[in-house]
């Protein structure tokens, strides 16, 4: 039922959370191992302060050394990841 509707459909909406590239090595962001957890050495009031850009505004390195961590290349896309770019190829997102 859900492929016929797809495939009759002219878009597709795909929702996602940061748990879809854990399977990459990319940490999700309240796990016990996750992005939170990984901030201790930014001394950071509140961890979310890394990705405010109120925050980037006053301090652009903390961001951009957390960033180096998961830069493109330096991790691999999930069968998941390929199967939305599939819709994306196909013009359906």
């Amino acid at each position: 039922a859900a492929v016929k509707l797809i495939k009759e459909s002219k878009k597709v909406l795909v929702l996602t959370g940061a748990g879809i590239s854990t399977s990459c090595g990319i940490p999700d962001f309240r796990s016990a191992n996750g992005v939170y957890s990984m901030l201790g050495d930014f001394k950071l009031d509140d961890p979310q302060d890394l990705f405010s850009i109120s925050y980037f505004r006053r301090n652009v390195k903390p961001f951009y050394k957390f960033a180096k961590q998961l830069w493109p290349g330096t991790h691999s896309p999930a069968a998941t990841h390929w199967f939305i770019r599939e819709f994306e190829k196909r013009g359906k997102l």
